[in-house]
């Protein structure tokens, strides 16, 4: 027999309303339409977003930034009152750390479609080095991944097991459950060695996960950029990472405690408390933000005026002071007046959950003001450059993908929240042990929902895939009864050396080799060699079916890559029937070129394919001084990284050992007959 708090949680696992599947099939079509989206970027490149030469990273960035923030909060919070003991957090744990997973899953994948090459991720591991904060992130990222699943997925165990014993389910649904549960009996030891799993991960999570948001901050500061250039990045995204997570928090517990009916589990007493703790993450981020841009602004000189002036005065002030109000200023206001005056507490439920909303879409746009101002101030203060250079727009594939992505995890924890409990079952039995309820009850009844209008949501689907599709047909258009000549298409290459290499000594003072020793670009005690890459020219030649020249048709040029053809355009033939094409490409290896010849109503169509070297990969040019850019490993940045993120992988291990060989041979010790 379950109490009747344990059958309601089993509400949201076992009852499915026509509401939910209309949200997750409109979910499921934002996914769609971003995955198009990217496919179509795959195909054409990056030329398709807005991202151009002065602005190379965008929406793309920005939403890494803002998942890998959100993710923090849930299992952080989490660590933190399960370490400290509160008594309170049982009924948010769960829901706190699938937020933490979940946003980890969309967020880590968003550099790789920002590279717009995602076969180059194979260079982090062939030619990765320690030195390099990117490799950093891919490590955190992928360790505190892995920490935030074991952490989610131990204390789901009990209710696991529980969730197997139950009737409402099917057999599949039952030994799905029973496997993911590892045999949990539930005697003593097994509960004994359960709590001691989580709490090792409770403890080593948090460092983990200041960390992870720490190397995140110094991909932007390590670089010699306005507005990035800052010691202060790494606590400033820490604060505003766990400040924008706990507002997630608060968010999801407001919606799942109006969605399946939580009020006696989720109760205005953890509203209060976790509003506390994000008026305290309000009032520190506050402060960041005055010390970070007070000490820029009373300094004023350089690159750095022309972002503040950007930012405050000039294309981003509206944007700017609208972020620093739905962040900062109008949250903070709302939560004093609620946690603060008593004749308001009733409203602290709607109340927090409308000022966490705005944090968490202000957060996201705070982001984007971090990466796209500092990106659009000129390399050199005084140049003129156009304004579509310096001015990024995101185009309809970026935007796409970025509602996909949103799409894609609220998809997700909709799935979560449909397979497992969102409240913890055995970590609550404690309080309805003090109420004292065992009795049977059946399903609390529901409130009807209203459909949308007469027409099932089926109907509604065919119709309009009906209307997709008559919108799109076209007529066939009719052959020609001549059949055309047939032609024939040829395709060759060559390489032309391109200018002669310039050769800048160490000792000299011009303005090249000052700028290369500058920015460190070129080691400044040796000589320098600068090689243009070599022009690629291709020729087709087009022929008929005696062999003449075809003057004047249009020959397309294509690269295929491993994602896609790169389209190069089209050029004429002259009288000798030859198209030429010129590629200075930054690439190496061999691609295949692919000439189209599209034909018509007197000549074939015809294509042809040729391999073309781009000559050997570069090698690698490093400046000889420095502690990170140096092009040999250096100790003093490779032993502590290594040293951290190895000691929370033999925790991860170490756990695993315990809750797998561990709590088998309890298992068998308690089925072992006595002698």
């Amino acid at each position: 027999m379950i109490s009747k708090r344990e059958a309601n949680l089993l509400h949201s696992v076992t009852e499915t309303t026509s509401t939910y599947y209309l949200w997750i099939a409109g979910l499921s079509c934002i996914v769609l339409w971003g995955l198009y989206a990217y496919i179509h970027q795959l195909r054409e490149g990056l030329i398709v977003t807005g991202m151009r030469d002065q602005t190379s990273w965008g929406l793309y960035i920005t939403d890494f930034v803002f998942f890998i923030g959100i993710s923090h909060a849930g299992t952080l919070i989490s660590a933190v009152l399960r370490v400290t003991d509160a008594g309170w957090r049982r009924p948010i744990t769960r829901l706190a750390e699938g937020i933490t997973v979940f946003a980890l899953c969309i967020g880590g994948p968003m550099v790789i479609i920002d590279m717009g090459r995602p076969d180059r991720m194979l260079n982090l591991f062939t030619h990765g080095r320690i030195q390099s904060s990117i490799f950093w992130d891919v490590l955190g990222v992928s360790t505190y991944l892995t920490g935030c699943i074991i952490y989610l997925y131990l204390p789901m165990i009990p209710d696991l097991a529980f969730l197997a014993k139950r009737e409402e389910f099917g057999e599949k649904r039952r030994k799905f459950y029973r496997a993911l549960s590892l045999g949990w009996t539930g005697s003593v030891e097994e509960q004994h060695l359960l709590e001691k799993c989580i709490s090792i991960l409770a403890v080593i999570i948090i460092p983990l996960a200041i960390s992870v948001h720490t190397v995140v901050s110094w991909i932007f500061a390590m670089t010699l950029r306005p507005g990035w250039n800052s010691s202060i990045f790494g606590p400033y995204f820490v604060v505003g990472a766990i400040y924008s997570g706990a507002a997630g928090v608060v968010l999801s517990m407001y919606i799942l405690r109006r969605v399946f009916h939580l009020e006696d589990y989720i109760e205005p007493i953890h509203f209060r408390n976790l509003g506390l703790l994000l008026l305290s993450f309000c009032l520190i981020y506050l402060y960041f933000n005055i010390n970070e841009y007070l000490t820029t602004g009373y300094k004023v000189e350089g690159p750095e005026k022309t972002l503040l002036h950007g930012l405050f005065f000039g294309d981003f002030s509206t944007l700017f002071w609208t972020v620093q109000s739905m962040v900062v200023f109008v949250p903070l206001l709302m939560m004093m007046a609620v946690l603060g005056m008593k004749r308001l507490y009733r409203f602290t439920p709607p109340v927090l959950a409308l000022a966490s909303f705005l944090v968490v879409v202000g957060a996201w746009a705070k982001r984007y003001l971090i990466i796209i101002p500092s990106l659009s101030v000129p390399y050199l203060p005084n140049a003129r450059l156009p304004y579509d250079w310096l001015h990024y727009r995101p185009t309809w594939v970026e935007w796409s993908i970025t509602a996909a992505a949103v799409a894609l995890f609220l998809l997700i924890y909709m799935l979560f929240s449909k397979l497992f409990p969102m409240v913890s079952i055995w970590e609550t039995r404690e309080d309805d042990a003090e109420r004292q309820v065992e009795s049977a009850v059946a399903p609390a009844a529901q409130p009807a929902h209203q459909r949308l209008g007469t027409i099932p949501t089926t109907s509604i689907v065919l119709i309009a895939c009906m209307l997709f599709g008559a919108s799109h047909a076209r007529a066939a258009e009719p052959r020609a009864a001549k059949e055309p000549q047939t032609t024939t298409l040829s395709i060759q290459w060559r390489a032309e050396a391109a200018s002669e290499p310039i050769t800048q000594s160490g000792g000299e003072t011009g303005g090249v080799a000052l700028l290369d020793h500058f920015f460190a670009w070129r080691p400044a005690d040796s000589n320098v060699r600068t090689q243009n890459p070599p022009k690629i020219v291709v020729t087709a030649t087009l022929l008929d079916a005696k062999g003449q020249p075809l003057a004047y048709q249009v020959v397309g040029f294509k690269l295929k890559t491993s994602f896609g053809s790169l389209d190069y355009g089209s050029r004429p033939t002259n009288a000798e029937g030859k198209a030429e094409l010129r590629m200075q490409d930054h690439r190496f290896g061999q691609y295949p070129v692919e000439s189209i010849y599209a034909g018509g109503a007197q000549f074939a169509a015809a294509h042809a394919v040729t391999s073309v070297d781009f000559g050997p990969r570069p090698e690698v040019s490093l400046p000889s001084v420095g502690v990170l850019i140096t092009p040999y490993p250096t100790a003093g940045i490779a032993l502590p990284f290594l040293f951290f993120y190895g000691l929370m992988w033999v925790m991860f291990f170490y756990v695993g050992y315990l809750i797998i060989w561990r709590l088998r041979q309890i298992r068998n010790a308690q089925v072992k007959p006595t002698p």
